[in-house]
């Protein structure tokens, strides 16, 4: 199928999805899970190949990122992969993560990832509101251990097993979670379901929180050829709100992709056209790929992002 063909049946689909949102959608900047539960960073997803699908990667995950959105997806490797990813959100706070799998056997795929949120600088001050010389350390982190494993030739499941701690001052927290989820193949189709972030509360001291515990179902197809691809997905938290996402992605020659994603939450009151957009673009090579997201208006902060990603393939 001819390029301009492909880019005018994506602009259509576009268009006909804004319409949709800007008349009905209830478009929210603020996240009003927010405060609910302990560890919220473990929602706010990872890599930028994701992102610049709006998130909508449950169906699609694989590899070394399948140890964040899909365990399941770890078996779609053939060798074993590295996947690096960063950006900035507002201020001085950023986010690291870093995620590894390797394919054992035919069936069963191993996984290791770990994900730091740094608060940055944080002054300190006295009771009086004198700058002090020491500042306040805050920062969280998880880190999980995945396997994935090959059930048939269309069926797989997955296992996250995870450690949280959260940390402010002399101040911190830690729970133990757990993620499941599975993926089947059809064809040009995948449907996907996902269960994140169930376990033990969070301990800080004397106060115990629950963790954001997330489900999620979603599918992804290929509607018109292997060059075109666009996933549907509905993430509910157990303590929040509900999020569709749809996400497409164009590859040329399976090297060079171009990405787009929106977000929708039908329990918000506000809307605001133009948030809960992301775009991104990648480049694949035989060892290596580099990824790029831009989301408008995140849902944290009101601010735009820029996400980078890498991931160094091995044993192909």
């Amino acid at each position: 199928m001819e390029l301009r063909i492909v880019l005018k049946r994506i602009l259509i689909v576009w268009v006909v999805v804004a319409i949709l949102v800007a008349a009905f959608g209830k478009v929210s900047v603020a996240q009003s899970n927010a405060g609910r539960s302990a560890a919220d960073f473990l929602t706010i997803g990872v890599g930028a190949k994701a992102a610049g699908m709006g998130g909508a990667y449950t169906a699609i995950s694989e590899g070394a990122q399948a140890s964040y959105w899909n365990p399941a997806g770890l078996t779609s490797i053939e060798g074993g992969e590295i996947l690096l990813a960063h950006f900035d959100w507002y201020q001085d706070i950023s986010l690291e993560h870093g995620s590894f799998a390797k394919k054992l056997n035919d069936k069963t795929t191993i996984g290791a990832s770990i994900t730091y949120l740094d608060y940055g600088t944080i002054k300190r001050y006295d009771q009086n509101g004198a700058e002090l010389s020491n500042d306040i350390t805050a920062y969280d982190w998880a880190g999980a251990i995945s396997f994935g494993y090959n059930t048939s030739d269309n069926f797989s499941v997955g296992i996250s097993a995870k450690y949280v701690n959260q940390k402010i001052d002399e101040m911190s927290g830690s729970a133990f979670a757990a993620d499941l989820g599975f993926k089947y193949f059809a064809n040009k189709f995948t449907l996907a379901g996902f269960l994140g972030n169930f376990g033990s509360k969070m301990k800080f001291e004397s106060t115990q929180e629950k963790l954001p515990t997330t489900a999620r179902i979603g599918v992804s197809f290929y509607p018109l050829s292997q060059s075109f691809m666009t996933s549907f997905e509905a993430e509910k938290s157990f303590n929040g709100n509900m999020i569709i996402r749809n996400g497409y992605e164009v590859n040329f020659e399976e090297r060079y992709f171009i990405r787009s994603g929106i977000n929708y939450y039908p329990d918000q009151q506000e809307r605001s056209f133009g948030s809960g957009l992301s775009f991104g673009a990648g480049v694949c090579h035989k060892i290596a790929e580099f990824d790029y997201a831009f989301t408008t208006s995140d849902k944290y902060t009101n601010e735009s992002l820029h996400r980078f990603s890498v991931i160094f393939k091995f044993g192909q």
